[in-house]
């Protein structure tokens, strides 16, 4: 196994999608494949009109991710990390058309 990835219903129209892959899977266009597979499966399959992910702002690759699977950078969610500290995730957004 390299990695997974999920696909979360967070209301009856709107989901999230994660993934993670093991470190030396990398750069091999595995997660963005994945994200198109899954994208499709939550918009035809399931149902879900909106989908959303975020990814730490350490991981630019993973907003790259986010882009070629269809998505929109449309902010910042501040999550509490190890410590106390905040840290600003990047989220995006993909809209069924």
């Amino acid at each position: 196994m390299i990695g997974l990835i999920s696909l979360r219903r967070r209301t009856p129209s709107m989901g999230t999608i994660s993934y993670i892959l093991r470190e030396d899977t990398w750069g091999h266009g595995y997660a963005t494949h994945a994200a198109h597979h899954v994208v499709s499966v939550a918009f035809t399959t399931v149902g879900l009109n909106r989908l959303e992910a975020m990814h730490h702002p350490d991981n630019p690759a993973s907003g790259r991710v986010l882009i070629k699977a269809g998505f929109t950078h449309i902010g910042t969610s501040d999550r509490q990390a190890d410590g106390g500290t905040t840290v600003p995730y990047q989220v995006y957004a993909l809209q069924n058309s």
